[in-house]
């Protein structure tokens, strides 16, 4: 798996094509898509194999809003609390 968070560059998610990676999330512009590997390309997926009881679009949004309001260190802590 793979989580990539694209600040000042941009990253295509067929970069990703000859590694195979089972699922890539790419963060861009504040919008988290998750890609899945189908076959021989990947796929939109609306939920992660991974954590599929867990919306991790909001998780993604909520730790940006608090990273913005207060600092980073503060998002990964609460990252990590709803990880536990």
């Amino acid at each position: 798996m793979v989580v990539e968070i694209d600040v000042t560059s941009y990253t295509d998610i067929n970069d990703y094509l000859p590694y195979s990676v089972p699922e890539v999330w790419l963060l861009k512009n504040d919008r988290l898509t998750i890609y899945a590997w189908q076959g021989e390309g990947y796929t939109i997926a609306s939920s992660s194999r991974y954590f599929p009881k867990i919306d991790v679009s909001e998780i993604a949004r909520d730790c940006l809003q608090v990273a913005g309001d207060r600092n980073t260190s503060a998002a990964i802590r609460q990252l990590r609390k709803k990880f536990e």
